[in-house]
């Protein structure tokens, strides 16, 4: 029993092995050797000589007892038994120092089901690692042909949009007027930075996948931070109305600026996606518990409960109303790495009066060890 419930904690191979040698020496009183595979569990003085090995090795690739009690190489000093996982393959030898002693009949009944007991655990940490293994292939390969996807259609549309602009310009641009030519460019620059966006996420998406942010924090305000953060959006997409709580008394906090404005930006323009034409996104600024809450609100079709927690998966979009997919899915997991790493967290909310989404960023208000806080004007 004392074997079953450290055997059910051991998370691999080889914390199997030490719980098996351990409970089989203590219960025989005897010292124990045991090798899974090629990885031996030793303990104390007594190890296995050349000549006792041979036997262990004969038990192994036999999947029979071998040694001492047996009629296979006899003389050796140790008992070995084989680990079988459950036919006539062994997964490794379990070994008993036996120079003078005798086990008793039940001693060796014993010795045999505890054996059998490794056994069994070691196959079910083979199958859960088998298992593991083939869930990191099937989520590598579920990532790999999101971002395929994800490249073939979000990055190509904008692409497509400035080579046919381009090309009209080029093919028909002294037949048009000042403004059908003006309208092109515009189509060039904007197409061009909804492109760049996209590259920047998958780019700051490696970064934080490979542990690349650096934290580089100075004091910035709070209007500031979200002020810069809604000229950028309006800048691309200037039909959105945005609606600015801020108040001035906040103080300025001690973050990575680009990196948290990055996050409100990714948080706001998720946002203006989901409003109908016409509705505004409504950011509020406030201390709560010590922290800063940054509250962006939209006036959407609202997130499903068991859906909030998904948002902030790589490559998911949620598919509301018959307004489909939108963009890569990497915004907003972009926007938790970027706040995580700064101590804070991200959180999707139902949004007030039952209508829309709240997405709530979370703060702490840190300060540099070696300088005093700025004043708040």
């Amino acid at each position: 029993q004392q074997l079953g419930r450290q055997l059910a904690s051991a998370a691999g191979p080889g914390e199997v092995a030490q719980a098996g040698r351990q409970a089989l020496q203590q219960a025989l009183d005897v010292p124990a050797w045991l090798r899974i595979g090629t990885d031996t569990a030793t303990g104390g003085r007594v190890l296995p000589v050349d000549t006792d090995l041979a036997a262990a090795d004969w038990a192994q690739r036999h999947g029979q007892p071998g040694g001492r009690f047996t009629d296979t190489l006899a003389g050796a000093q140790w008992w070995f038994l084989p680990l079988l996982d459950g036919g006539d393959r062994a997964l490794g030898v379990a070994g008993l120092y036996l120079p003078d002693a005798r086990l008793l009949p039940e001693q060796r009944q014993l010795a045999e089901a505890m054996v059998d007991d490794i056994a069994q655990a070691v196959l079910r940490t083979r199958l859960v690692a088998e298992l593991e293994q083939a869930h990191v292939s099937n989520e590598t390969e579920r990532l790999r042909s999101a971002l395929l996807s994800s490249v073939s259609h979000d990055l190509r549309s904008p692409l497509a949009a400035m080579i046919g602009s381009a090309d009209s310009l080029a093919s028909y641009g002294d037949a048009m007027d000042g403004a059908d030519r003006r309208a092109l460019l515009d189509t060039i620059q904007v197409e061009g930075e909804r492109l760049d966006r996209y590259i920047q996420n998958l780019l700051d998406m490696t970064r934080l996948g490979h542990d690349g942010l650096q934290i580089n924090r100075d004091w910035i305000g709070v209007d500031e931070l979200v002020g810069s953060a809604a000229r950028r959006l309006q800048r691309y997409q200037p039909q959105v109305r945005l609606q600015l709580d801020i108040p001035a008394t906040l103080a300025p906090i001690w973050v990575h600026p680009a990196l948290v404005e990055q996050a409100v930006f990714n948080v706001m323009e998720n946002a203006a996606k989901f409003s109908p034409p016409g509705a505004a996104v409504q950011v509020q600024a406030r201390l709560a518990d010590g922290q800063l809450q940054i509250d962006v609100i939209d006036a959407g079709p609202g997130i499903p409960d068991d859906e909030r927690t998904r948002i902030f998966d790589m490559f998911y979009s949620v598919e509301r109303g018959d307004r489909g997919r939108h963009g890569t899915g990497l915004g907003l997991t972009i926007c938790q790495g970027m706040i995580g790493a700064h101590g804070g967290s991200v959180q999707a909310l139902p949004g007030r009066d039952g209508r829309g989404t709240l997405i709530r960023i979370t703060l702490p208000l840190l300060k540099p060890a070696d300088h005093d806080e700025p004043d708040a004007d």
